[in-house]
């Protein structure tokens, strides 16, 4: 195991001279976690002896037990403070009487403020988790998860009718020459910077997701399908026309997609395998373009 962490070591060393980044911990952390990731260290070893951050999972959890607990507290003392007052009701003058009841609605308030405070952290904590859940941490698209739980809403309506809803699956042309060449932080430096080209020019047409590595769908709705054709094809245009500067190295990407338009029906595994196979027709040719699929009835 120790020398499957000194390998780990030396490949973060190795990847941060190659994007010329002195080994600062935040550097570090960043790449070493990567190819920890990716050597499935993780299942071997402790995570808390490596620099893998908690999940967000262990952050609400920790966060829901320490808000029960505040509850439970507060719940505690509002029923001693209450059985004290009960008890003493009997003894008490009516100004006495009064003075501890209104001491003890101060008392309460103040409390359940506090309790107040503690949900809503949680509840503060709880959305900003949910959105985090949905948006990929590298290039802040939309992810996976975002994709299916969007495109399942989207179909739902596209049952009974032709949707103007077009797919787009963006894959980056020799992605791994460039990490091979460059190293992995100039690799998440150039799907950064592709995403935000892509987001620059779909506006409001359409969101992106990343799908995984360095493959990207865009959903395009409502938008008819010349239009998402031509967007696609600026995409492409901007991308092979940009060379992405990174310290002293200009990178020149470019892109291949497939496109493909909804049809009354379809599934989101039919509409992302139309788009699939268009996409599998520019990857076997000249790269740098893209393709369309044909449904049934097109010209």
């Amino acid at each position: 195991m120790e020398e499957l962490v000194k390998k780990i070591f030396e490949k973060t060393i190795e990847e941060l001279e190659k994007a010329q980044k002195l080994p600062f911990p935040l550097y570090y952390k960043e790449v070493f976690n990567k190819i920890a990731e990716d050597e499935k260290i993780i299942d071997k070893f402790n995570p808390k002896l490596l620099c893998l951050e908690r999940s967000i999972n262990e952050i609400l959890l920790e966060k829901t037990q320490d808000t029960i607990q505040h509850i439970n507290e507060t719940s505690k003392n509002l029923k001693n403070n209450s059985k004290m007052i009960i008890e003493e009701i009997d003894d008490a003058s009516p100004e006495e009487l009064k003075e501890d009841v209104l001491k003890f609605s101060r008392s309460m308030i103040e409390m359940i403020d506090k309790m107040e405070k503690k949900i809503q952290e949680l509840e503060s904590e709880l959305k900003k988790a949910y959105e985090e859940l949905h948006v990929d941490p590298l290039t802040k698209a939309y992810n996976r998860k975002a994709l299916e739980k969007d495109l399942k809403e989207l179909l739902n309506k596209g049952k009974e009718e032709d949707l103007d809803l077009v797919i787009a699956i963006v894959d980056v042309d020799n992605f791994k020459q460039i990490n091979d060449e460059y190293g992995h932080l100039v690799g998440d430096f150039v799907l950064v910077k592709l995403t935000q080209i892509i987001k620059n020019i779909i506006k409001q047409h359409g969101k992106i997701y990343r799908y995984g590595g360095d493959e990207f769908i865009i959903v395009f709705y409502p938008t008819k399908l010349s239009l998402a054709q031509k967007l696609v094809e600026n995409i492409v245009k901007k991308i092979s026309k940009t060379a992405l500067k990174y310290k002293d190295n200009l990178i020149k990407v470019t892109i291949s997609v497939g496109v493909a338009a909804h049809q009354k029906g379809n599934s989101m595994e039919s509409l992302l395998k139309k788009a699939d196979e268009a996409l599998y027709f520019v990857k076997n040719h000249d790269k740098n373009g893209y393709n369309t699929f044909k449904n049934q009835g097109d010209k």
